[in-house]
């Protein structure tokens, strides 16, 4: 009898390993991800609930280990700000950014590479992977950037050539997305997904806006003059609504100043003041629904 038992023993001992190396095997796979999103502006020019936008792309996963993989993705996102539409010059806190009047429109298109930290491991096959699981993720990417604004016929121009504040500014610059997210596993090859991200970049000129009114005798053109300060006009641009200008020049004191040459501003816009009123660099925020495809593996 005691040699029966000790030789079931010695048998279960003989298996453990073989079982913890199936248990420990990683479920190595590819996996392609079509999502939608919309994006929330974050600098100088106001945002709010009005200038959520939206974008889509593509994201290429490549599972490494239990826990990690890694992602490529590539979207296209408009990032939408408008004064006028989010602010009033009867509100104390907006009051400063009413009287600019200032709004952009950038159809970004992002590249980045993101490493993916899952919170449950997946061991075995893909199949097998969890009903619900959660993520996090932190990257590096790079960013093109073109900021547009409406001029009085309604056509967009590009502001980065217009040198609003007689200062030149690249057209891409680097990213740093981060973000969190839950996904859903729908059937053995397809999964749903939401994710919550923000990027951080490198540049202060999403919005075109970030120094000071620059000296119009210094500005280099027309154009630039005219989109550099645009408290004066009686309209919004982008929406076409009208602004009180009255109560700018009667209860808030500021009056509208025209020089010599027809140029016209509200008095706390004149140079040297800030037109860029947020201090740090500009970012935005996303929220995504992905829908992934789990690529067949022999």
């Amino acid at each position: 009898m005691l040699k029966r038992s000790l030789f079931f023993i010695l048998l279960n001992v003989l298996a453990l390993p073989s079982f913890a190396q199936k248990k420990g095997r990683t479920a190595t796979y590819y996996s392609l991800g079509v999502q939608g999103m919309g994006s929330y502006f974050f600098g100088d020019v106001s945002s709010g609930i009005k200038t959520i936008r939206w974008g889509t792309g593509l994201q290429y996963l490549h599972k490494i280990t239990p826990n990690f993989a890694l992602t490529t993705d590539v979207n296209y996102i408009r990032l939408v700000a408008d004064d006028n539409a989010v602010s009033s010059p009867k509100r104390n806190r907006t009051q400063n950014a009413y009287i600019r009047n200032l709004h952009m429109r950038n159809d970004v298109i992002e590249i980045g590479l993101h490493g993916r930290y899952e919170f449950l491991p997946t061991f075995d096959y893909f199949t097998k992977r969890k009903k619900i699981n959660g993520f996090a993720t932190l990257g590096i990417g790079l960013l093109y950037t073109n900021p547009k604004a409406k001029d009085s016929t309604g056509n967009w121009r590009n502001l980065r050539t217009i040198q609003t504040e007689n200062h030149s500014y690249s057209a891409f610059t680097a990213y740093i997305p981060v973000s969190v997210g839950v996904t859903y596993k729908i059937s053995s090859h397809f999964d749903i997904e939401f994710e919550l991200g923000y990027r951080f970049t490198f540049t202060d000129y999403l919005d075109d806006a970030k120094g000071t009114y620059v000296d119009p005798a210094r500005l280099n053109s027309s154009d630039a003059k005219y989109f550099s300060n645009r408290s004066a006009q009686a309209t919004d641009s982008y929406s076409g609504d009208k602004r009180n200008l009255t109560y700018i020049q009667n209860d808030l004191g500021y009056p509208v100043l025209t020089t010599s040459d027809g140029y016209s501003y509200v008095s706390s816009t004149s140079a040297g003041q800030n037109r860029g009123t947020r201090f740090g660099l500009d970012g935005y925020f996303v929220a995504m629904v992905r829908i992934v495809y789990i690529i067949p593996r022999k």
